[in-house]
């Protein structure tokens, strides 16, 4: 009897074992199939990509730098009206970064030397040079051509101090010269003179002329 019994518990803990390899089998097929699929989809040149994730940290990018010197120019008239005599103002400012306090703030560089190069619709150029003021500031009086009119006229402005980089303004200034119509003028008219108002009244003094005529009177007649 307990022989049989051992029988059985050998049986089924056979088939146990079997069925346990069996699905670990087919569990391994599974993962070859799947990982062969999404394998195809790769570069083989790509690296794996590995994120870690850190909690309790908190990355900031660093605030750049300000730039030692700055400079910037502009026309004040961008669409100024063409005449033999016209002239536009360009300025240019040039500052510098000064730190107080543990605070960085602009300021202007006096005494510089400002140079313009001017560049005409027709190809020439012209060449302008001006001091700074205290507050870093150059006024470059550009009389216009005649090859402005509707076309851009750029003006480069480099700022340069001893024993620093000269500056060359980013952006170029510009400006275009339009053709303006006359504005015509009113001529005045002269208004006509007021219309006499009431009835006039005569003057001076009638005098009869010629001799009255007397008409006589008829006297009664008496009768019997």
């Amino acid at each position: 009897m307990v022989s049989r019994q051992n029988k059985k518990n050998t049986i089924l803990t056979l088939f146990i074992q079997c069925g346990a390899i069996s699905f670990l089998l087919l569990l391994s097929i599974l993962i070859v199939a799947c990982s062969g699929n999404g394998s195809s989809q790769l570069d083989p040149g790509t690296p794996v990509v590995t994120v870690t994730i850190n909690l309790g940290q908190i990355i900031v990018s660093p605030t750049p730098t300000l730039s030692p010197y700055y400079c910037g120019g502009w026309a004040t008239d961008t669409s100024p009206p063409f005449s033999t005599t016209s002239v536009v103002n360009v300025f240019g400012k040039f500052t510098h970064i000064v730190k107080v306090n543990n605070t960085e703030n602009p300021e202007g560089v006096g005494n510089a030397t400002a140079t313009a190069y001017i560049l005409w619709p027709d190809g020439t150029s012209d060449t302008l040079t001006a001091t700074t003021t205290s507050d870093g500031l150059a006024v470059f009086p550009v009389a216009i051509k005649p090859s402005a009119l509707n076309k851009l006229v750029t003006i480069t402005i480099t700022f340069t101090i001893p024993g620093v980089k000269p500056c060359t303004i980013p952006s170029a200034a510009y400006f275009t010269a339009i053709l303006v119509s006359p504005t015509p003028t009113n001529t005045a008219v002269p208004s006509p003179t007021g219309t006499p108002s009431g009835s006039p009244t005569p003057g001076g003094t009638v005098t009869p002329t010629g001799t009255p005529r007397v008409t006589p009177t008829p006297s009664p007649t008496k009768h019997p």
